[in-house]
Formats: structure tokens, C-alpha cells, sequence
């Protein structure tokens, strides 16, 4: 290769081209291993569409290429004779090998942790280093043996740059630097640069390509067209909410309000009650998936415990409104989702004032805690929890006994959920408590004294450990249910997020990953049943305060669901896209035009019924619209509460 480069001006051109050419082909390369190792997240793609999103995709590899060689392209090319220099050269060749390595190796985590979020990264890689507790080395090493083959595949592609860069460096020259020489620089400088910005933009088209072009090229396989730098680089600078004026700001609140005034309950309820304890318990990563009681065509359920609770109690087809434990929190505490490309615990607006369901509950003479095993501060569920009301936090610190340590996260669940137990039975009440489970996530350990039941045994570590959860809850049930309280509690069941391993198609897809369990239980005052209705995460806080029979006004983006009137709603923001529901069709949207309508029942996607603009989404879509300006807006304004 170093052979074609000469002594003559040209050398540098060819220089440039050859490694921003082969440097293309490996970004494409590590764009493409998400779809290679993870194509059961894709399972009704077909070849056409393969072709199609692969080469779609290298308008975004090319945008990525030029940004992170701007470096090279700028300092190779800068029109002045240092530029010739022995060690600015060595700072050149560092510069690229090190810019470009980078990027590779953010395609090639991706292709892991896509596993877990659906989408590429954006402002999650932040907020992982941001951490200051013990999960980030343990989650380190507890990735590279388990993914050992992804580490052999960066180092192969890293000697490629190296043996490139070697094989590409240019000569050292004797030149005269006269006015030619500058002039001609110049023009050359000058023309790369405006090459460069084309290609950043994508093209001469008047609004530069951003992650929202990619949905124009498909809803469905976003994922696939964009690469994981180009996400991190846009994703992270567009955390910033626009104000959006669909509807006039003087009407807007008579059509759709957050604020929730006069509570009712006229189903569901079977006695009102005074000073009812609460139990909120949110089981990480549990989605329907695992669920037996949600699939009872399915053999031997993984969740005797949960299936035969929720056969006693009120069950909706639950769907959460984010994809990560961290979004999961102002969603059921406070009903505020995530709707931008950075979750809201970590966004610009975390300072923003907000009112939980543990605030209302604290004026009416409850006590407050939050338990969740893990290290103390993880995921800001410490700060999140007392934002929202909980005042006592229970982690691992206050636990206090690291025999029962997993090793990454915290302290396993069997072992945290009766300590909670304990601590509940010391509770005055009226008590509010909210319970965050640990065991069911990667890297997915077991206590070694725990029993895994025989036909338990040739399942996934994900599997195992799910079915650990449901003997932990059945212990944390079996030692409570002695106590006096027990019969004077409401136990709502939600999980965080759905599951990250996918075992039916129908769980495979942008509707199906978000279905998570949802249950009410308190034989004396909520009756039992399944409802077929969607109820979100959003709609847990208003729900609470209603159930408990407590007369006040609730912030929140969700509805009561034991109001009849309210009208059924979903929303939630992944890869660029707004999904919405009225529980009739599944809706996605950019904020500005409709992409694809499915009917509610329609698991596997494939009818999209919006094939033309036609007015007979105009309704679905101000619904969707009432909700995206009264977000956007109140978040800018800091008015996610209610004046008192």
C-alpha cells in the first residue's frame, strides 16, 4: 500500500482516501454486527429489507466518518509548513488510530447492550461512567466473560488501524514553501473542508440528516440504518425540549390536562377505606414474556407464585413507558416518562420540580421508604425515591451484611426482600412502601445454597434467576401475611421494563418488548379479574391515590384507571419515535408526520394501516400531539406539579 504513495503533492490525497475508505468499510462492518449477533431481535426481517437498510445506513456511516477523522482531515491538510513536521505527523497518525478505534468499539458494545434497551446507545454510556458506585467495574468484567468473542473482534479491527496507519504514512519531503505552494493549499484545504460538510449533512438537502432522518427510512429496524457514534454524537445535544405550539396555550388545558382534579372511583372498588397501607412492587426486567398468568399456553411457569397472586387479584395488559430501570421511576412514582433521547433522572430538567404520589401520601400521616438491595446511589433511585416523597431508603449499606452480596449489583433477593419484610413489621401506620427487586439482571447470579427446581435447570441464566425473584416474593408473601397489616394493604405489582431476552415472536417488536405485568391486589377492597386495557406505568400514581381513597389533585401523565370515563392512553419515545396508543390503534410518530397505525391486537406489526395522510387519524394523532406540547412545554417551565 505504501508503495502507491509518491513524493508529489498528491501523496497526501491518496493518504487521506485510502484510510478514510478502508475506515468506511470497518465502521459499515461494525455497524452491521448488531443485526449479525443479534438477529433474533429481527425476526421478520427480510433479505430486500436487508439490502435496503444496509446500504441506507452508509449515509450515516459516512457522517460518522468524517466527524470522528476530523482530526485527521484538518491536521493533515492545515495550510502551513509544520504540517511536514516528523512528530506533528506521529500526533496525526495517534489522532486517527485512536479517534477511529473509538468508534468501532462503540458499534461493538452496542451490539451487546442493544440486547438490553432495544436501541442504540445515546446518553446511557455517560451515564454508566457517571456512576460512582461498585456496579461499573463488576458489570465490566462480568461483560468481558461473558462476551469474550467481541473483545477478540476490537483487537483484530484495532491491529487493522494500526497496520493502516503504518503502511499509509506519508514520506518525509523537502518542499519549497512559496506563494503557489499557499495558494494551491489553500484551495485544497478549502475544497476538503466544504467536501466534508456535505458529507456530515448528508447531502445538499436544506436540514442536515439527524436521528429522526432514519425513520424515514423505516420505523421498524431504526437500529440498523443508524450507527452507535452517530446516535451518542446527536442523541446527547438533543436533550433540549423544543416548545411546541400544536394547540393554542390558552385552550390547550381544557382539551388535555395533566392535572387531576376530583378523583373517581366507580369500578374496581368494592369498599372505600380510610388509612390503607401500600406496597409497590416493581420486579426488575419482568416482562410478560415470563410471566405465566400472561401466557397460559406456555408449559410450566416460571412464576407459580406471581401466576397464582395475580389470579386473586385485578391484571391489565401492562405496558411500561421506557426500556431501562432508570426511566422506570418518575414514570410510576410521579407519572412523568421519558419522552427524549436522555432519561429524565440525568436530563437537564432533573432539577425540575415534581410532586410523587409519596408527597401526597406523607400530608395524609403515611411513612415513606423505598427499598431497592443495590449499592447505595445506583441508578439514582436513591435521589429519584426522595424526590418523589419516599423519605427512608433501604440499599445495601443499610442492610449491612455482605455474605448475601452478589458480587455486581447488590444483595441478592431472597435474602434483601425478607429483611424488608422485617422492617416493614416495625412500620406505624399507615405505611407507603416501595420495593425495587435486584436478582433478575445480568450478569444474572444465584446464591450458591439456592435449590433451582429440576425442570428450572436447562433454562437461560435469565430464566433462573426469574424463577429465584418468584421463590423470593413467595417468602417475602409467606412471612407477611402472619403479620396484622397484611389484610389492610394494597400490593400493586409492576415490572421496570419487559425482558431482554425475547423467546416469542410476538414480544419481538416496539409493542411487544414494552409489555410488562400490571396487577392490583387487596381482596377487601379491589375486585379480581383480567381486564384486556392497557394500563401504563404513568397511570400507577393517580391510580394509588384513587384507590386509597384520598381526596386530592394528581400531577400526572397517566389516567385513573378506576374512573371509567378516563380515556385509555400509552406513550413512550425509543430510537427518535413516539409510540402512542388510545387502546383501539398502536401509533408512531416523529412529533410531526404519522409513520405507521396498527390495530391494538395486531402483536406481530405487520399491517400498518397508514399507508396515506387521511383524516381518520386526526383524532389519534391530537390526542398524541396534547400530550407531546403539554410534556415538552411544562418541562421547559419547569410546571410538572400542581400549585396548591
Amino acid at each position: 500500500m505504501s508503495k502507491i504513495l509518491n513524493n508529489k503533492e498528491t501523496s497526501l490525497l491518496k493518504m487521506l482516501t485510502i484510510r478514510l475508505l478502508i475506515m468506511f468499510l470497518l465502521l459499515t462492518f461494525s455497524r452491521w454486527c448488531l443485526y449479525l449477533f443479534n438477529t433474533d431481535s429481527f425476526p421478520d426481517i427480510c433479505i430486500s429489507e436487508l439490502y435496503r437498510l444496509f446500504f441506507v445506513g452508509l449515509r450515516f456511516d459516512l457522517n460518522t466518518l468524517i466527524i470522528f477523522n476530523t482530526p485527521l482531515i484538518v491536521l493533515s491538510c492545515i495550510p502551513l509548513p509544520f504540517r511536514d513536521k516528523k512528530n506533528y505527523k506521529k500526533v496525526v497518525d495517534i489522532s486517527f488510530v485512536i479517534t477511529n478505534s473509538t468508534a468501532i468499539a462503540l458499534n461493538l458494545i452496542d451490539v451487546i447492550y442493544f440486547r438490553y434497551i432495544d436501541k442504540r446507545m445515546c446518553s446511557e454510556l455517560f451515564t454508566f461512567f457517571k456512576g460512582t458506585d461498585e456496579n461499573q467495574f463488576g458489570l465490566v468484567i462480568s461483560f468481558i466473560k461473558d462476551f469474550w468473542y467481541m473483545f477478540i473482534l476490537f483487537f483484530i479491527i484495532l491491529f487493522i488501524i494500526i497496520i493502516l496507519t503504518k503502511k499509509t504514512k506519508l514520506r518525509n519531503i523537502e518542499r519549497q514553501y512559496n506563494s503557489n505552494w499557499y495558494i494551491r493549499q489553500c484551495i485544497s484545504f478549502i475544497l476538503i473542508l466544504a467536501a466534508s460538510v456535505i458529507g456530515i449533512r448528508g447531502g445538499f438537502q436544506l436540514v442536515p440528516i439527524s436521528l429522526v432522518t432514519a425513520a424515514n427510512y423505516t420505523t421498524k429496524y431504526a437500529p440498523l440504518v443508524i450507527n452507535t457514534p452517530f446516535s451518542i454524537v446527536y442523541g446527547s445535544t438533543s436533550d433540549a425540549l423544543d416548545n411546541i405550539y400544536y394547540f393554542d396555550d390558552n385552550i390547550i388545558d381544557s382539551l388535555y390536562s395533566p392535572e387531576h382534579n376530583n378523583l373517581t372511583n366507580n369500578r374496581f372498588i368494592k369498599n372505600d377505606t380510610n388509612n390503607q397501607n401500600l406496597v409497590l412492587i416493581i420486579m426488575e426486567s419482568f416482562g410478560q414474556e415470563m410471566i405465566g398468568h400472561y401466557n397460559p399456553e406456555r408449559g410450566q411457569s416460571l412464576t407459580p407464585f406471581l401466576d397464582s397472586i395475580f389470579s386473586e387479584s385485578l391484571t391489565f395488559d401492562g405496558m411500561s413507558n421506557g426500556r431501562r430501570s432508570i426511566e422506570s421511576l418518575p414514570s410510576i412514582l410521579a407519572g412523568i416518562p421519558s419522552l427524549m433521547a436522555t432519561d429524565y433522572p440525568t436530563s437537564r430538567y432533573t432539577s425540575n420540580r415534581i410532586e410523587g404520589f409519596g408527597d401526597i401520601l406523607k400530608r395524609h400521616g403515611y411513612k415513606t421508604a423505598f427499598f431497592h438491595g443495590g449499592n447505595n446511589g445506583t441508578m439514582n433511585f436513591s435521589s429519584t425515591s426522595k424526590s418523589c416523597g419516599f423519605d427512608d431508603y433501604y440499599g445495601r449499606d443499610e442492610y449491612n451484611n455482605d455474605q448475601d452480596y452478589d458480587g455486581t449489583w447488590g444483595i441478592y433477593d431472597m435474602a434483601f426482600l425478607q429483611y424488608t419484610a422485617n422492617k416493614l413489621n416495625e412500620f406505624q401506620e399507615p405505611f407507603a412502601s416501595v420495593i425495587f427487586t435486584l436478582s433478575s439482571h445480568v450478569p444474572y447470579s444465584l446464591p450458591e445454597q439456592y435449590n433451582i427446581p429440576e425442570y428450572v435447570k436447562d433454562k437461560t441464566p435469565f430464566e433462573k434467576t426469574v424463577r429465584f425473584t418468584d421463590d423470593a416474593l413467595s417468602e417475602f408473601f409467606r412471612n407477611i401475611s402472619q403479620q396484622d397489616w397484611y389484610e389492610n394493604t394494597l400490593f400493586v405489582f409492576v415490572a421496570d421494563h419487559g425482558n431482554s431476552e425475547h423467546y416469542y415472536n410476538k414480544y419481538k417488536n416496539i409493542k411487544g418488548s414494552y409489555k410488562i405485568p400490571l396487577a392490583f391486589y387487596s381482596p377487601k377492597i379491589i375486585e379480581k379479574g383480567h381486564i384486556n386495557e392497557i394500563v401504563q406505568q404513568l397511570d400507577i400514581n393517580i391510580s394509588i391515590i384513587s384507590a386509597l381513597n384520598i381526596k386530592e389533585s394528581v400531577f400526572s401523565f397517566g389516567r385513573n384507571i378506576f374512573d371509567s370515563i378516563q380515556q385509555v392512553s400509552y406513550i413512550s419515545f425509543l430510537n427518535s419515535m413516539y409510540q402512542y396508543s388510545d387502546g383501539e390503534y398502536f401509533m408512531q410518530s416523529d412529533g410531526k408526520n404519522i409513520h405507521s397505525v396498527y390495530d391494538i391486537d395486531d402483536d406481530y406489526l405487520r399491517n400498518n394501516l397508514y399507508v396515506s395522510k387521511n383524516d381518520k387519524w386526526n383524532d389519534l394523532n391530537n390526542q398524541f400531539r396534547l400530550r407531546l406540547q403539554q410534556y415538552n412545554n411544562r418541562m421547559n417551565k419547569n410546571k410538572l406539579y400542581i400549585s396548591k
